[in-house]
């Protein structure tokens, strides 16, 4: 059995996962899409308390998180967030933006905030299917783990995967950090 699976009253497994209040089936379904293929592709995923994926490949953390528009078309975001504490610049941004030109899959954004950088790509989860989101995945790692020593030489700042778990900033919202 799973770490975060347990078993009722009855004896019958029981899905211990966190999920957000309100999560429509459609969401359901598009779960079991992502831990199927999480399965095969990554070594093990946590469950953050949002209900998103988190792993790690190469030198990126990847966060999977499965979410609805207002009608219940699903949607899987899929991102890293590659560095940390980066002083937002004119020459940060206007790099982050010249690199979003060059992507086919993906782009770059900024939580001016906090200095973090992300690349992400978000997927139609209703129409998902598990070969685009393995493709999805393994761009969004490449990127994260080929752009992420560049910015941090270029810009400052921390790697995500180098900062200490109490100088991240705190979730604000289901997968944000």
């Amino acid at each position: 059995m799973a770490p975060d699976e347990g078993v009722d009253a009855a004896g019958e497994e029981k899905n211990l996962k966190p999920r957000p209040v309100g999560e429509p089936a459609s969401v359901a379904t598009l779960r079991e899409t992502i831990e199927g293929k999480l399965a095969e592709i990554a070594d093990g995923y946590a469950v953050d308390e949002h209900g998103s994926y988190v792993f790690g490949l190469e030198s990126a953390r990847i966060f999977i998180v499965p979410t609805w528009l207002e009608d219940e078309t699903t949607v899987a975001r899929v991102f890293a967030i590659t560095n940390v504490g980066v002083p937002v610049t004119a020459e940060l941004t206007s790099y982050l933006l010249q690199k979003n030109l060059e992507f086919v899959l993906g782009a770059f954004a900024l939580d001016a905030g906090e200095g973090a950088i992300w690349f992400n790509h978000n997927l139609l989860g209703d129409h998902m299917t598990p070969g685009e989101l393995e493709v999805t995945v393994a761009a969004v790692a490449q990127t994260a783990d080929r752009f992420d020593d560049e910015i941090k030489s270029r810009f400052g700042g921390r790697l995500y995967v180098d900062a200490p778990e109490e100088d991240l900033p705190a979730p604000t919202m289901p997968g944000y950090l």
